[in-house]
């Protein structure tokens, strides 16, 4: 859900539920909370809040909670949309339960996207790829994962929207690197 009802400022809400085995098992519960203000025809900047609600074996929960800040820019041209978004994040680990939560994941993520709106205006296929790079105290950074996403966004009315994508994440120089192939579904209601 997003809310859009003063000029130049954005408030977003959104709700993602990722499963595994072949979607019989819960994995995880995203709880995301945004706010992003428009700076200027190119720039927005904005920050977030996510409750990560991570399912373990038992039926029980573990909570993580990520912190973020970002930057956006975004030119259109000809029917074509380009956009690079930088975000640090900090994401604090298994807050209720672990001695140490307070030792953070931080991550610079840089993202680019490229899409293209259809005649009819309301179909736009997309294409974007963004790196994690991890920003480990007392330690030479590094990327250790990157996502590759294609999709297609329709919109259904001023208010509706679809977004329908494939998204290749993979992890790289790390021990036993995870390769994951996602097929998602997304519906965002906007408030005017």
């Amino acid at each position: 859900m997003r809310y859009e009802g003063i000029k130049k400022l954005k408030i977003t809400l959104e709700e993602e539920a990722r499963f595994f085995e072949n979607i019989s098992s819960l994995d995880k519960l995203n709880t995301e909370f945004t706010v992003s203000y428009k700076i200027s025809k190119v720039f927005d900047a904005g920050l977030l809040y996510r409750l990560i609600s991570n399912h373990k074996p038992g039926g029980s929960f573990s909570f993580d909670q990520r912190f973020g800040l970002f930057l956006e820019a975004q030119k259109k041209y000809a029917g074509w949309s380009f956009s690079c978004k930088g975000s640090f994040q900090k994401t604090f680990m298994e807050v209720m339960h672990a001695e140490h939560w307070e030792t953070a994941e931080n991550y610079l993520r840089p993202l680019a996207e490229i899409s293209k709106e259809l005649k009819n205006k309301n179909t736009e296929p997309y294409v974007n790829i963004e790196f994690w790079y991890r920003l480990k105290p007392g330690d030479q950074a590094f990327i250790d994962q990157y996502r590759f996403t294609a999709g297609i966004k329709h919109k259904l009315n001023k208010s509706n929207r679809l977004d329908f994508f494939y998204r290749l994440q993979q992890e790289v120089q790390v021990n036993n690197p995870l390769t994951a192939h996602i097929i998602g579904i997304g519906y965002r209601y906007t408030i005017r």
